[in-house]
């Protein structure tokens, strides 16, 4: 789920503001931990997490994305030591639409890790693929497209009409770039208050239970 706080930095959070004071020094009252509730506060808080992906892909208009929102999953709780750990996958070209992606052409968008360094498009590859369950989606046309492809830069002949609009869309595409809709980066940024205030939370609750039982 991006930057997760490690276990060991809510301990010292604990610390810091005393609550662990509370609990004495005498050792023979120390009974093992178990940190159910902070388990089921990482699955919440990746839950939240998604949610708030998916708003920011609806809101920014991450058309082109297709059902990324809908494979955007929360993997197990995994325990390392002092560590709990939850993750967040999503396709690959989910960091594509966040940070954008340098055209070739001089006057694309700029600025990016990530770069088309080809000019050739494929009809049968997943980018034209792509483009065409979007503009099938949208009922858009790719017919206003004023700059025009020559044979040598499509693979293949006689394609259909859907096929030749999206082989255009793509061919554009690669040649202005993708612009960032740091769609990924904000909802990040969105969520740091929330995992803090949440995860240090459930760690009290949690030794609160133990010494309850």
């Amino acid at each position: 789920m991006g930057a997760v706080k490690p276990f060991k930095e809510v301990q010292h959070a604990a610390l810091k503001d005393g609550f662990l004071d509370l609990l004495g020094t005498d050792q023979a009252n120390y009974t093992e931990v178990k940190f159910d509730d902070t388990v089921n506060t990482l699955v919440a808080l990746a839950g939240q997490y998604i949610a708030k992906l998916a708003a920011l892909i609806n809101e920014r208009d991450v058309a082109s994305s297709g059902k990324m929102a809908d494979l955007i999953q929360p993997t197990e709780v995994t325990i390392d030591g002092t560590k709990y750990t939850i993750g967040v996958e999503a396709p690959d070209y989910a960091s594509y639409q966040d940070e954008g992606v340098e055209g070739w052409h001089q006057n694309g968008f700029k600025g990016s890790r990530f770069k088309f360094k080809t000019r050739g498009v494929d009809p049968e590859g997943e980018h034209v693929k792509s483009i065409k369950d979007w503009l099938q989606r949208e009922g858009s046309s790719a017919r206003n497209v004023k700059v025009g492809i020559s044979s040598r830069e499509i693979k293949g002949k006689g394609l259909d009409e859907k096929t030749r609009n999206a082989v255009t869309v793509a061919y554009m595409v690669k040649r202005q770039g993708i612009k960032p809709t740091y769609f990924w980066r904000d909802a990040t940024a969105g969520m740091q208050l929330s995992i803090q205030k949440e995860f240090g939370k459930a760690f009290k609750l949690d030794i609160i239970n133990s010494i309850l039982k």
